[in-house]
């Protein structure tokens, strides 16, 4: 099996390897001691930012000089450990040849697996998620108030029935501190996503109504309240899009590791040095019979 670092490493340079054709990265942005910094530097930092940290960057000319900074004190420091003669010490040594590996093994990656991930197969990826769900799967929109003791849960239904406010009382009331500011909102949720007793309580019950008598689970007591029931709606594919292009990078990286893995000789060893039980050799193929 694919290791987590090695997905989401190989997802990280696919989309870093290759700058926009638009622009000029070789151009020198800064220079340290007559050493330049190019354009293509700072894009390629900046491709290795979380998605979240570029999305939240809406200053672009902002991000761009932070990043050109970082570049310039990496090439301050990188200086003053090669005066120091750090770039001698073998445990130094040894993780550049860590890092040179890292480099060649996500240049590969890149090279191999852009045709694999295009926009066609991640589209593909998504009309298969569409066919494949239920077609009549429903869930619900529901608040909650959810307490510690069943007898306060009991005087919140009888407060609601006599026309007290469901979201005032969640706000004040409940310790589901997460829904508790939103009047109890926990959004929409299918069936599965829910443990049992309040998922079962909340789709017996008609939109606009509240149950009951509390409801059990591990958490607590809950007063539920079911503001909408619909049969579940397909994600936009822009909702989906980088979860699905993930997916299909997995899915090529697989294809690619294990094709590595049957062409080439492959021993293994436990801690002691010894051969694995049943490892060796790649076995031979059993000759056709006539």
């Amino acid at each position: 099996m694919l290791s987590r670092f090695m997905i989401t490493t190989a997802f990280a340079t696919f989309l870093t390897f290759g700058a926009s054709a638009a622009e000029n990265v070789e151009a020198v942005v800064a220079k340290v001691n007559g050493k330049e910094v190019k354009l293509k530097e700072v894009r390629q930092l900046e491709k290795a930012l979380p998605p979240q940290v570029l999305n939240s960057a809406k200053d672009k000319v902002k991000l761009f000089t932070t990043l050109r900074d970082q570049l310039i004190d990496i090439k301050l420091i990188t200086e003053e450990a090669e005066k120091a003669g750090l770039d001698k010490d073998p445990e130094v040594q040894k993780a550049i040849e860590q890092a040179i590996q890292q480099v060649r093994v996500q240049a590969y990656l890149s090279k191999s697996l852009k045709n694999f991930v295009t926009d066609s197969a991640v589209k593909a990826r998504y009309d298969k998620l569409v066919a494949d769900m239920p077609k009549d799967e429903m869930e619900v929109k529901a608040r909650h108030i959810l307490v510690k003791d069943e007898s306060a849960a009991k005087k919140i239904i009888e407060d609601l029935k006599k026309g007290a406010d469901f979201l005032k009382i969640a706000r004040e009331q409940s310790i589901d501190k997460a829904s508790a500011q939103e009047g109890g909102d926990v959004g929409y949720f299918r069936k599965g996503d829910m443990v049992k007793e309040f998922a079962d309580a909340s789709f017996a019950l008609v939109p606009g109504k509240i149950t009951e008598t509390p409801v059990k689970t591990q958490f607590g007591w809950h007063v539920i309240k079911v503001d909408d029931k619909r049969k579940v709606k397909a994600p936009k594919f822009e909702e989906v899009q980088e979860q699905l292009k993930a997916a299909v990078l997995e899915e090529s990286m697989l294809k690619l590791v294990t094709s590595l893995r049957d062409k080439a000789k492959i021993e293994r060893f436990n801690e002691e040095g010894k051969p694995e039980i049943g490892d060796g050799e790649k076995k031979e193929e059993a000759p056709a019979k006539k």
